[in-house]
């Protein structure tokens, strides 16, 4: 289901992974590892996990391309603290002073990603990934910021 999601959408160029004011080496360092890579080339857990922070640092573009890997391989190998759940849940809940960012990111997504983004929170919840309630609210298409 995540695949068939968002089996359409579209690389986002070599120099658009991430954006970074500051040029700094961890933006540098994400931005070189994921560049020219698909989703499929993203299939081992242990080669993701240390890159959770990759989704704070995408750009929106990136963001919505690389989402499904993070999903994918967190299906079938999560372990209790596992951070890609965690992290992927956080990018579905704000604060007030990201707001603009949220909505940016949120807007990128159809309605099959967010329903199937729903049943990935939801899966990962039963197997003690932490409560996505917040998260799930605001990807329901009742949801004002979609």
């Amino acid at each position: 289901m995540i695949e068939e999601a968002f089996a359409g959408v579209a690389y986002p160029g070599d120099n658009n992974i991430t954006h970074c004011p500051y040029n700094c080496t961890e933006c540098a360092r994400v931005a070189e590892f994921f560049k020219g890579k698909g989703p499929k080339d993203l299939t081992q857990v242990a080669e993701l996990r240390p890159y959770h922070i990759a989704l704070a640092l995408f750009t929106p573009e990136a963001f919505h391309y690389f989402l499904p890997a993070f999903m994918l391989v967190s299906l079938d190998a999560y372990e209790k603290g596992d951070p890609i759940p965690d992290a992927i849940r956080f990018h579905f809940e704000y604060a007030a002073e990201t707001q603009g960012f949220f909505k940016v990111r949120l807007s990128r997504l159809t309605a099959p990603q967010r329903k199937v983004i729903i049943k990935y929170l939801v899966h990962m919840e039963g197997k003690g990934a932490g409560s996505s309630e917040h998260a799930i609210g605001m990807l329901s298409e009742e949801s004002a910021y979609v």
